[in-house]
């Protein structure tokens, strides 16, 4: 016998130190004696599968000693005993298929230690995660109809307990459930994992970890209202608001500088609201949950207009929120690590998504988003490219210094382009919408450049045009030169008159359309005015202190949709 057969394995984890209520009051008491010898079973498994002294081999040898067991052999270790122990009642006896694919992935830790892809990490999580969520449901006599919502509720807490551990899962026992696929792109390995904070690459890998959790727990969403048992209804709504608030935290905070868990008072409140949400929430259809997703992002962004477009009548609110979900997403992609052929990849993915949606077969949660507005307001297949092609300028590296010619290329496709799908959101019938819209963008964007330049330049980036540049006698194109050089502020008031001439350009469209267009496009006058104002400070603080960021105050903005009529 193997000295290994010998060792005993002390449980790791009591139930108390789950993310997520097991067999709590919210559940009948009748039933919670089998749920939690269900998660005695799990936790001897998992102890075995995790456990450092132990070899690959000899954790094999073990679980399949648990699965024989719960195939009717008689129990030979300890943990084959509470195997036996959860056998010895009825209804866990029609639970063993659940229990059994928990032990498939229990093997799979023992042998496998990394995952290529996120569809290689679910699959994991089919047998490690899924099979919890339903053995409860089939305890409360529930059918099929929740095991999808339930299957995406279970992944998610199950990659967000791998980031919380990411750090420890890799130190202790070189196991990796991050996709490789996004270290690869963020031209890091998995030794990241090991320093004492994570590095701006590292934390894209998580983020995007984070964005794949934030589609399952869309996905989630409907649970509690496919659930006809009361207590296993709330119980359901309470786990997706742990859940939720867990991954705002993993974003907020860093798991590999420290532990990141809910207070006490956090927790209390999932309580609260997954509760309330039980009671009054009615099931969302899946254009419902796609709309729900695409607002959680542009909130997620800090838009300054996200409290803006909220005071739209709901359908267009709903457009602009899809419209800008995908702006931030394309945009996104863009601005992070990833290598240049990572985000082109990345880039031409969302081509053929774009193409999908106009085919009509949506393929993502935030395509779906996009379906209803595409529908309802004529939303253009090639506005949405434009706007992919401009995001691709900033991965080819060609906007530094570049001509004015090729800016203004760029403004018309990252700003021009989403004004082209607001104005039909918007509702205007005017022909000289389109170039109203084209105007504004370009003026937004001048604005945005004129404003960000200093930051732009610490990212390597210079949007400044070579005219702009050679007017002001700056032969540099190296952007802190730029920044730095006492000509900055010529420069930037070479392009500042180009941003007040598309100002003019719009007001003067505006101003020869109807009174019923013109109050069509009152968001467009309250962004345009936001950004007019910040125009103004930037031209009276001359660029003297180009690190400094100007903005408007949020009471100027609340004041300028009051006076348009958005409040």
């Amino acid at each position: 016998m193997s000295p290994e057969s010998d060792i005993r394995i002390a449980a790791s984890k009591g139930s108390g130190d789950e993310n997520f209520p097991v067999g709590s009051w919210l559940l009948p008491a009748k039933l919670r004696p089998f749920v939690a010898r269900f998660y005695a079973l799990v936790r001897a498994a998992d102890d075995i599968a995790d456990h450092p002294s132990l070899r690959a081999e000899e954790k094999l040898v073990r679980l399949d000693a648990i699965d024989a067991t719960l195939s009717g052999a008689e129990p030979t270790t300890d943990e084959c005993a509470i195997a036996a122990r959860f056998l010895s009642s009825q209804a866990n006896r029609t639970s063993t298929g659940y229990a059994r694919d928990l032990l498939k992935a229990f093997k799979q830790d023992a042998t496998k230690n990394r995952y290529d892809d996120w569809a290689d990490l679910l699959g994991y999580c089919r047998y490690s995660a899924n099979p919890v969520g339903r053995f409860l449901l089939d305890l409360h006599g529930e059918g099929e109809a929740g095991h999808t919502a339930s299957d995406a509720l279970c992944a998610a807490l199950q990659i967000i307990n791998h980031l919380q551990d990411c750090q420890e899962d890799y130190r202790e026992l070189d196991r990796v459930y991050i996709p490789l696929d996004y270290f690869s792109a963020a031209a890091i390995g998995v030794e990241a994992l090991d320093a004492p904070r994570a590095s701006v690459e590292m934390r894209w890998v998580l983020d995007c970890c984070l964005d794949g959790v934030d589609e399952l727990l869309a996905e989630a969403r409907p649970l509690a209202s496919l659930i006809r048992h009361g207590g296993m209804r709330r119980e359901a709504s309470v786990i997706v608001a742990l859940a939720e608030a867990l991954a705002v935290e993993l974003r907020r905070r860093d798991p590999l500088s420290q532990r990141v868990d809910l207070s006490s008072g956090q927790k209390a409140a999932c309580v609260v609201k997954g509760i309330l949400c039980a009671a009054f929430e009615r099931t969302p259809s899946p254009d419902q949950r796609a709309a729900t997703f695409a607002a959680a992002l542009v909130r997620r962004s800090g838009s300054s207009f996200y409290g803006a477009m909220r005071l739209l009548p709901k359908p267009k609110r709903e457009g602009m929120y899809a419209i800008y979900a995908f702006c931030r997403v394309v945009d996104d992609i863009a601005d992070g690590p990833a290598s240049a052929d990572a985000k082109r990849r990345a880039l031409a993915a969302w081509h053929d998504h774009i193409e999908s949606l106009f085919q009509g077969g949506p393929n993502r949660l935030l395509t779906l988003a996009l379906a209803g507005p595409v529908a309802r307001f004529g939303l253009r297949r090639d506005d949405l490219i434009e706007i992919i092609k401009g995001v691709e300028m900033d991965t080819r590296g060609s906007l530094q210094a570049p001509s004015l010619e090729e800016l203004e290329l760029y403004c018309s496709r990252v700003a021009g382009a989403v004004g082209l799908l607001s104005v039909r959101v918007f509702g205007c019938s005017d022909a000289r919408v389109d170039e109203f819209a084209l105007a504004v963008g370009a003026a937004l964007q001048f604005s945005n450049i004129l404003r960000d330049v200093a930051e732009d330049a610490v990212e390597g980036r210079l949007y400044l045009p070579r005219e702009a540049l050679d007017a002001a006698g700056i032969a540099s194109r190296v952007p802190g030169d730029v920044v730095a050089h006492p000509a900055l502020p010529e420069a930037c008031a070479f392009v500042a008159a180009i941003a007040r001439q598309r100002f003019a350009q719009a007001e003067g469209l505006l101003a020869a359309m109807s009174a019923a267009d013109r109050r069509s496009l009152r968001p467009a006058l309250v962004m345009m005015t936001v950004y007019k104002r910040l125009l103004e400070r930037l031209e009276t603080g001359a660029w003297r202190e180009p690190e400094k960021r100007v903005a408007l105050p949020r009471w100027e903005k609340m004041w300028i949709a009051l006076r348009y009529g958005l409040m």
